[in-house]
C-alpha cells in the first residue's frame, strides 16, 4: 500500500617529494646488489637531481661526500623514505647526520623538519611538537618560503592531531599568502576540515582567540553554516550573505569544497522520496512520525520539501517487493527497508542501487556495500564502544561484564569484550541473568562472593561455629561494571550490588537502562549510573522535539529513540553526498552526533549521562 503527501503551495609537508611507487622501488634497488656509482667529489658534482635518483644511489653518494653536500644528501634520501612510509629506514639514516648545529641555516631546518615529520607519521605528536620548537624553525619569518610553507603545514598538522584546532587553524591562516590558486583551495579544504572537527565550545567562547579578520570570518562562517545545519536552502542563503560581508576573506573567493558542493546537491536534490516502512506496526510508525515532524517543520520554515510516498511493508512477505515497486513508480530516493535481511541482500547486490537508498538498518559488518546504498539505525556497536570509551578515559582497566541471557545479548557481550581488548583492559568477570527476580545469586556470582561463602562454610565445618566471625568479601580487582539491562531489572540490580559489598563500584550502561518517563522517585535506585543515549532523550534542546510531543502521543523511551531515528533520517537525506566525500562532516542529530563511516554507514556519538537523584544528568563531553 502506499500514501502519498501532496506538496503544499590532510596534508605532507613540500619536499623534494618522489612518486611514491618510485619510492618504493628505491627500497628494492638498496637490496639488490647494484653496483655503486663511482665516488664523485662535491666540488665534481652538481646538486643531484632527485627526481631520478634512488635512494640508494643518494645515500652512496653521501657516504662519499663532504658536508654539508653529504647530509643535503642524506636529507633528500629521508624526504624520499617518508613518502614510501619506510620510517624505520629514514630514521636510521638521520642518526647518521651528527653535528647538525655546524649546518647551514637551511639544512638544520631541513633535519628538524624531517624529524617533526618522523614523529608525525608514527603518531608521535608530543614529539614532532618539539621539534618545531627548534629555535631556527620557530623564526618562521626569517626563512625562506618553501621552508616556510614545509614549517607551517607540518605544525599545523601535529596540533590538529593535538587537539589545538584554534591554533592549527591559526598556522594555515599564515601559510595562505604563501599558496598558489590550488595550493589555496587545499588549504581552506583543511582549514574546514579543522573547524568542522573542533568541539563547538572552542569556537564560540570568548576565549578562542578569533584576533584576525581570517580568523573572525572563519568563525562566522561556522557558526553560519552550524546555525542552518538542518536546512542546505538556510545554509546557502547564510554563506551567501557572509560572502557578501568578508569581501577579503580568503574563503569569500574561494570556498571550502564541502560548502559549494552544497549548491551542486541542491540542484540535483530529490524531488519525490519513498518511504518503505511497516506502518501498521510500532517501529515503523514511530520513524515515520519522526519523519514527518521534521517534514512539516521545513514547510512551516517556508522551504522546499520533495513530495514523499508511503509504501507501507507491514504484511509484505519481501519488502524488496515495495522497494522496487518505489523504484518503478519513479522516486528519486528511497529511505528504508527496516529489516536486517532485506539490507544484507541489497549488500549483495553487484550493481548500484537503482535510486540512492537510505536502509534504517545496518547489513553485515565489513561486507562491501554497492554505490548508492547507505544504512542509518540505532546500532548498539555504537552504544557499546562509548560505554566502554568513556570507561576508558575515567581511568578503568578491569571490567566485570553482566547481560541478560540470549544470542542478541551474547553479541552485545561479545562486542564489548572484544574491543575492551583493543583499548587493552581486561574482562576480569562475566556472567548473565535471565529475567527479573533475585539478583543476588549473579551477583554473587560475578564478585566471586559465592566463593567467599564456601570457603567460610569450609571453615566452620573445622573449627566451632561460635569462633567464627564472617563478613563475606567481594574480589577487589573489578574497576567497573558494564551492565546491560531495561529500567525494571536496572533498578533491582543497582540496589543489589549495595547489598553485596559492591555498591562503590561504578556501572555503565546501554541507553536500555533509562526509559525517560518515569518519576524521579521510581528512577532513585538508578542513581550513580553512568550511561549513554539521544539528546532527543535526554533533554529538550531540539528544536522539533516540543512540537512532535504535541502532535503524537506520549511514548516511552524506546519509541521516542525511534522518533529520534525518524527525524535523523529527513535530516540526513539530501546530506549524504556531502558526508561521503568529506568524511568529517558531522550534524547534531536527534539521535547523536552524526557521521559517515568508509563503508556508508552512519556513526552515532551519543550524550553521556549520569542518573542523579532519579533524573538523568548530562556529563561533561
Amino acid at each position: 500500500m502506499r500514501i502519498t503527501i501532496p506538496l503544499p503551495s590532510r596534508l605532507k609537508p613540500h619536499t623534494n617529494a618522489l612518486l611514491t611507487a618510485l619510492a618504493l622501488s628505491v627500497l628494492l634497488v638498496s637490496c639488490s646488489g647494484t653496483a655503486p656509482q663511482p665516488p664523485v667529489t662535491p666540488q665534481e658534482t652538481p646538486q643531484l637531481d632527485i627526481q631520478t635518483t634512488t635512494v640508494e644511489s643518494l645515500l652512496q653518494s653521501a657516504r662519499s661526500s663532504a658536508s654539508p653536500l653529504a647530509e643535503q644528501l642524506r636529507l633528500d634520501a629521508v624526504d624520499m623514505m617518508l613518502d614510501a612510509d619506510a620510517l624505520d629506514e629514514a630514521e636510521a639514516v638521520l642518526s647518521e647526520i651528527r653535528n647538525t648545529e655546524n649546518l647551514p641555516q637551511a639544512l638544520q631546518v631541513r633535519y628538524a623538519l624531517s624529524q617533526a615529520a618522523l614523529a608525525l607519521s608514527r603518531e608521535e605528536v608530543a614529539a614532532a611538537l618539539q621539534a618545531l620548537e627548534n629555535p631556527l624553525v620557530a623564526n618562521v619569518a626569517a626563512l625562506e618560503p618553501v621552508l616556510q610553507i614545509d614549517v607551517r603545514e607540518l605544525r599545523a598538522e601535529s596540533y590538529y592531531r593535538a587537539g589545538e584546532h584554534i591554533a592549527a587553524v591559526r598556522e594555515r591562516i599564515q601559510l595562505a599568502p604563501l599558496l598558489n590558486s590550488d595550493e589555496l583551495t587545499t588549504n581552506n579544504n583543511a582549514i574546514w576540515e579543522i573547524l568542522s572537527s573542533a568541539p563547538a565550545s572552542s569556537l564560540s567562547t570568548p576565549g578562542s582567540g578569533a584576533d584576525s579578520y581570517e580568523l573572525r570570518g572563519w568563525f562566522e562562517l561556522m557558526r553560519l553554516v552550524s546555525t542552518n545545519q538542518y536546512h542546505i536552502q538556510a545554509q546557502m542563503s547564510a554563506i551567501d550573505q557572509w560572502r557578501n560581508t568578508w569581501t577579503q576573506h580568503s574563503a569569500s573567493a574561494q570556498l571550502p569544497e564541502a560548502l559549494s558542493l552544497l549548491y551542486d546537491i541542491w540542484e540535483n536534490r530529490p524531488r519525490e522520496i519513498a518511504l518503505v516502512l511497516p506502518m501498521q506496526e510500532p517501529l515503523g510508525r514511530a520513524i515515520s512520525e519522526g519523519f514527518l515532524s521534521a517534514y512539516y517543520d521545513a514547510i512551516a520554515q517556508g522551504h522546499d520539501v520533495p513530495a514523499v510516498r508511503i509504501y507501507d511493508t507491514s504484511f509484505s512477505s519481501d519488502v524488496l517487493v515495495s522497494y522496487d515497486e518505489a523504484v518503478e513508480d519513479g522516486v528519486d530516493m528511497v529511505i528504508g527497508p527496516l529489516l536486517k535481511d532485506a539490507v544484507r541482500r541489497m549488500q549483495q547486490s553487484s550493481r548500484p542501487m537503482p535510486v540512492p537508498t537510505l536502509a534504517l538498518n545496518y547489513g553485515d559488518l565489513g561486507a562491501v556495500s554497492p554505490a548508492g546504498l547507505y544504512q542509518f539505525g540505532l546500532a548498539p556497536e555504537d552504544e557499546i564502544i562509548q560505554a566502554a570509551d568513556t570507561a576508558w578515559a575515567a581511568g578503568h582497566r578491569n571490567a566485570a561484564v553482566l547481560t541478560p541471557t540470549g544470542g542478541d545479548y551474547q553479541r552485545i557481550q561479545d562486542t564489548f569484550v572484544n574491543y575492551w581488548a583493543e583499548l587493552g583492559g581486561r574482562v576480569v568477570s562475566m556472567d548473565s541473568f535471565v529475567g527479573s527476580g533475585d539478583y543476588s545469586p549473579v551477583i554473587e556470582r560475578i564478585f566471586s562472593i559465592d566463593a567467599s561463602k564456601t570457603r567460610a562454610a569450609q571453615i566452620r565445618n573445622l573449627v566451632p561455629r561460635e569462633s567464627i566471625q564472617f563478613t563475606p568479601r567481594r574480589r577487589q580487582d573489578v574497576d567497573f561494571m558494564f551492565l546491560l539491562a531495561n529500567p525494571a531489572e536496572g533498578r533491582q540490580i543497582k540496589p543489589t550490588l549495595t547489598l553485596h559489598f559492591a555498591g562503590d563500584v561504578p556501572v555503565y550502561a546501554m541507553p536500555s537502562i533509562y526509559d525517560g518517563g518515569s518519576s524521579a522517585v521510581t528512577n532513585r535506585d538508578l542513581n550513580g549510573v553512568i550511561f549513554n543515549d539521544a539528546p532527543w532523550v535526554l533533554d529538550d534542546r531540539d528544536p522539533l522535539k516540543r512540537s512532535a510531543s504535541s502532535t503524537w502521543p506520549a511514548a516511552s523511551g524506546p519509541i521516542q529513540r525511534l522518533r529520534a531515528m525518524g527525524v535523523d533520517s529527513y535530516r540526513l537525506y539530501l546530506r549524504l553526498p556531502q558526508m561521503e566525500r568529506f568524511p568529517y562532516t558531522r550534524i547534531v542529530g536527534a539521535t547523536g552526533m552524526l557521521s559517515m563511516k568508509p563503508d556508508g554507514g552512519i556513526r552515532r556519538q551519543l550524550n553521556n549521562a549520569v542518573i542523579v537523584n532519579g533524573v538523568a544528568s548530562a556529563l561533561p563531553r
